[in-house]
């Protein structure tokens, strides 16, 4: 019961960092694809923040219905 507690905090982190490169990088390719900017290595940077953003959170919630 105590190596949960311990976890938890470090779930709810991974949740909160998933929502915020989400959010971010969602707000950065709105504004390229406003602009009109080329689509090169900073936009597939940015793509795979939103990605590993979303596997955080679907992991959270993953782990979560387990317990």
């Amino acid at each position: 019961m105590e190596e949960n507690n311990e976890k938890n905090p470090r779930r709810t982190w991974d949740l909160m960092i998933g929502i915020a490169l989400v959010i971010f990088g969602s707000l950065r390719l709105y504004n390229r694809l406003q602009n009109d900017q080329e689509w090169g290595f900073r936009a597939i940077l940015t793509i795979s923040f939103v990605l590993y953003g979303a596997f955080l959170i679907f992991r959270h919630f993953k782990n979560s219905s387990k317990d």
